[in-house]
């Protein structure tokens, strides 16, 4: 059943979508606060437990997450017979571990670890913005896949810009556009697309993201189940082997 706020924040959005301006991008983003279920809302998930699967060319991978804001998350996939464990506690280097090759675990490189960390940021950049250390700027309205989106210029220090897409009509975030350099040396344009927008503890999330890379897409991810949680134990955020390291999910 469609929230009384939600449905509040479409109407204002009907009359505001072509009403905003350069300067506006403040109240975009309130906008948006407010249709996914408001700041109060949002302020009450503590953290998410997420189950789900990644399918891409000649595989499906099964992962669950665990996300606690307002930085820590930690991933276990699990497919043809290997697991790979991922994770940040938000203060040391994100790192991985291969149990079936290595029962050690390392940190990141440096490049992954700060794409790694940057995407383990609990709530979108559109929520709290200035206070989390981002810049954003209306870089104006475009056609999106049949729909009116406002294209937001997001930049943080240490991290890679990247253009969000917002839906002009619900304000929900519809993609993300970042261009990456491959280990290869090659720079490819990444598109992530949002979708199947969902309630969770009052809050709307997108239930499936689609990965294409210059316009091919690489990666479907389904999340057949959410659920907000108390915050978990620190210590499973931690790097296996450091001091206050917890199990394994």
């Amino acid at each position: 059943m469609v929230r009384l706020t939600l449905l509040c924040s479409l109407i204002l959005s009907c009359f505001a979508a072509h009403a905003l301006r350069a300067e506006d991008v403040e109240e975009l983003a309130r906008i948006h606060v407010e249709a996914i279920g408001g700041r109060e809302r949002l302020a009450r998930i503590e953290a998410l437990r997420a189950r789900g699967h990644v399918v891409a060319p000649d595989q499906m991978l099964l992962f669950e997450m665990m996300a606690q804001r307002p930085n820590r998350v930690r991933i276990t996939m699990r497919g043809g017979g290997r697991t790979l464990i991922q994770g940040t506690d938000g203060v040391a280097a994100p790192w991985r571990q291969e149990p079936e090759r290595s029962p050690r675990a390392v940190p990141m490189s440096e490049a992954e670890g700060r794409e790694f960390a940057a995407d383990a940021e609990f709530d979108d950049p559109l929520a709290s913005a200035a206070e989390r250390g981002y810049q954003l700027d209306l870089a104006g309205e475009t056609d999106w896949e049949n729909r009116r989106v406002f294209r937001v210029l997001v930049t943080r220090r240490d991290t890679t810009p990247s253009y969000l897409l917002v839906d002009s009509e619900t304000y929900f975030i519809l993609a993300r556009l970042t261009t990456q350099r491959m280990p290869s040396g090659r720079t490819v344009q990444v598109e992530m697309r949002y979708d199947d927008f969902r309630p969770v503890g009052g809050v709307i999330y997108p239930h499936r993201v689609e990965t294409l890379i210059d316009d091919q897409r690489v990666r479907q991810t389904v999340l057949t189940s959410i659920q907000a949680i108390p915050a978990p134990p620190p210590e499973i955020f931690v790097m296996p082997g450091a001091a206050g390291a917890g199990a394994n999910l």
